[in-house]
């Protein structure tokens, strides 16, 4: 068993923020991050054999070389945590074998998934998601189609869009599900952040240049095709953003990326024992913090997109003020420094939170975006369960996430409702008519990630 003073999982950049600043202040850190190297999905860096892959994000790769450079920190990629206990006690597993950590503080930074809704052909091959997209062409330089649409809603899509098209890729649309005016209220809200703007209205230049058409309003009803995609349906959205399917078009295209925002990656925090509370603006549940995103559980933090949606630039500062206070905490930093030092990082939150506000009204997910759904599609990818068997189980009441796994076996699978329930849960409170806090958040259990038995036989005696 290993006893660092701060271990922090998750590598992008409030992972790498807190664990800098932890460092900083003379503590010992093991960061730990599935990928082969660190960034995140943001600042995720090349493969060395990928020639045809874009050029790193400079500010990731600055963050990268600060924390390698760093005596203090130990990094640990490739490495998968699938659990906290009690103490708290971390199993981190890598390459058949398993590390038990029990720091003094523990920082949880896991980062979010993309939400894609269920719709009918959503299983076909060719759809995935625009960080999937993103993956293949700024980690491996490989082209995810030939013939190219986004959908969904939120500022990722045109970032997306903005580099297919610089890395050669055919991009034939992109479809926003809110209304365009709404996009233009951003620099009212976004003048103390010019920078945010700046970038935003260089993916439009872009995408003006290369003459792909963003469609606002817009929303995916049917992917068809036969062994892979071929036709995206698409509708115009109403202010719920039901589609109208009297005036349903389709456009021929061999891939689809399709993303609705984010859900912050909370099973670590469950798993802790960490408070959730419902924050639709910001994903979903998220761990209920105070102001320095200590949890509730005694020396758990949380910080970044996992607890709760606000892009990179929020996350690195939320992460750099953990790293502080778990310094204060822990008697490496005295009070009037942890004041000072935290202070330009809090100074940019700040900043950051009319734009932010603004973009969450925007993108906050509406209820017509379920009414696409038939009775066969398969709400359950892990189980393979259509819509009809899961509305079957509703009708008879069962209406939460612990009911429906013992009915129909949803989120039994690898992924633990991780991908099924975000949308499922919005679907249950539509047919219920009840809020979506109502119907409540998925369960986790360890282990969090499939774990083999050699890992599992590896972990010494004390720990097991």
């Amino acid at each position: 068993m290993s006893a660092p003073d701060v271990l922090v999982i998750g590598g992008g950049p409030a992972g790498m923020g807190a664990a800098l600043e932890a460092a900083n202040s003379g503590l010992t850190c093991v960061l730990v991050d599935e990928s082969p190297e660190l960034g995140g999905q943001i600042y995720r860096a090349p493969l060395p054999e990928a020639e045809q892959a874009m050029s790193p994000h400079p500010h990731g790769a600055y963050l990268r070389q600060k924390v390698r450079e760093s005596s203090g920190i130990e990094v640990r990629t490739g490495c998968s945590a699938w659990g906290v206990f009690e103490g708290p006690e971390v199993p981190v597993s890598s390459e058949g074998s398993t590390i038990v950590y029990r720091p003094k503080a523990l920082v949880i930074a896991p980062g979010a998934y993309e939400f894609v809704p269920p719709f009918p052909g959503w299983t076909l091959p060719g759809v995935m998601t625009p960080g999937a997209a993103q993956i293949l062409v700024k980690t491996m330089g490989i082209e995810p189609g030939k013939r190219v649409i986004l959908a969904g809603t939120g500022p990722f899509l045109p970032a997306v869009a903005s580099q297919l098209v610089r890395a050669g890729v055919g991009v034939t649309a992109v479809l926003e599900a809110s209304p365009r005016h709404h996009w233009w209220t951003l620099p009212w809200h976004g003048f103390r952040t010019p920078s945010i703007l700046r970038e935003g209205l260089g993916y439009l230049a872009t995408l003006r240049r290369a003459r792909v058409p963003i469609l606002y309003r817009r929303g995916i009803v049917e992917v068809r095709g036969g062994e892979r995609m071929t036709h995206v349906a698409h509708a115009p959205l109403d202010d719920h953003w039901a589609p109208n399917l009297s005036r349903r078009e389709e456009i021929e295209a061999d891939t689809l990326c399709v993303g609705y925002g984010f859900v912050p990656r909370v099973h670590l925090a469950q798993s802790a024992g960490c408070e959730l509370e419902f924050r639709d603006e910001q994903g979903g549940w998220v761990p209920r913090r105070d102001a320095e995103f200590a949890t509730s559980v005694e020396g758990v933090y949380s910080v970044g997109d996992g607890a709760g949606v606000a892009g990179a630039w929020s996350a690195e500062s939320e992460g750099r003020i953990a790293g502080l206070a778990i310094a204060r905490r822990l008697g490496a930093l005295e009070p009037g420094d942890f004041d000072r030092q935290q202070r330009p990082w809090r100074t940019k939150l700040d900043r950051l939170t009319p734009i932010r506000r603004a973009l969450d009204r925007i993108c906050r997910i509406r209820s017509g975006l379920f009414e696409s759904i038939q009775d066969d599609t398969l709400v359950c990818r892990c189980e393979e369960l259509p819509w009809k068997t899961v509305r079957s189980a509703i009708d008879f009441g069962a209406d939460q996430f612990r009911s429906l796994k013992v009915a129909t076996r949803l989120g039994m699978g690898p992924c633990q409702g991780r991908f099924c329930w975000p949308a499922t849960s919005r679907m249950i409170a539509r047919q219920c008519q009840v809020g979506v806090e109502q119907v409540g958040p998925s369960s986790a259990r360890p282990p969090l990630r499939p774990v083999s038995l050699g890992c599992l036989a590896s972990m010494d005696e004390e720990a097991r």
